[in-house]
């Protein structure tokens, strides 16, 4: 089954091409990424979104409201809003077309993530067992690990990575010179990883058994950097450390 495929109706170029950008590294099809909400339902005769996203304020005679409300007499998926600033009035209706969510500009991506997929859930297009858009911003190849940053794929080794962390829908990768951020979750990166010198330590902490300096009761710590070890870890931790 394709992945969810997203109408992007944005004004601002540089926030319709960094939404763009988000939404395909979470594993998203871009329907089409338009300015104004004629220019948006002239593509909805050609391929219909299983998501919209639509800026209130928009090019051209109709608003992002109007444009809603033309949308909603014909179609069912759903639809989220992105605001800035709307007066009062704009967002009672706004409210009137029952969006499945409002959007504050500006976002953060993880803000942008469980609207969509709560609006997608919500509307039945994540359930019956269909997966979820999986994650675009790792690949791993024996020894190393490719981490998007940016446009580009950074090359990390695995051997260089002190601990990753735990941060809601993304981990944090950290090695000595910098912290990379993962759009992936710290199970699904420990999944990829399939390499025997990393262990979880905590239910927000991987660390890389290698680069352990000392273990205390609470805590190993990696350098000066301290890490806490959950209570259901200690005893498997402590079997892993008598291997090395």
């Amino acid at each position: 089954m394709p992945n969810p495929g997203i109408l992007i109706v944005e004004d601002d170029p540089i926030i319709a091409a960094d939404l763009e950008d988000r939404l395909i590294e979470m594993g998203y099809r871009i329907t089409g990424s338009v300015r104004s909400g004629e220019a948006a339902l002239e593509l909805l005769q050609s391929e219909i979104p299983d998501l919209a996203l639509l800026d209130i304020q928009l090019e051209g005679e109709l608003d992002g409201v109007e444009t809603a409300e033309i949308i909603a007499k014909k179609h069912s998926f759903p639809l989220i809003f992105l605001t800035s600033n709307a007066d009062d009035v704009t967002f009672v209706r706004a409210k009137g077309v029952q969006p499945h969510a409002f959007l504050s500009k500006p976002f953060r991506g993880r803000d942008v993530r469980h609207a969509i997929e709560l609006a997608l859930g919500q509307s039945g297009q994540l359930s019956g067992g269909a997966p979820a858009p999986s994650s675009l911003a790792t690949k791993t190849l024996q020894d190393c690990i490719f981490i998007k940053t940016n446009d580009l794929q950074v090359k990390v080794r695995l051997k260089d990575i002190l601990w990753a962390e735990a941060d809601d829908y993304y981990c944090k990768v950290v090695t000595n010179d910098r912290t990379h951020l993962a759009t992936l979750t710290l199970k699904k990166f420990h999944d990829i990883l399939q390499n025997n010198d990393f262990m979880r330590v905590h239910r927000s902490y991987l660390v890389n058994l290698n680069q352990i300096d000392k273990i205390g009761g609470l805590y190993v710590y990696i350098g000066k950097h301290k890490i806490p070890v959950g209570r259901s870890y200690r005893a498997k931790l402590q079997e892993r450390i008598k291997m090395l």
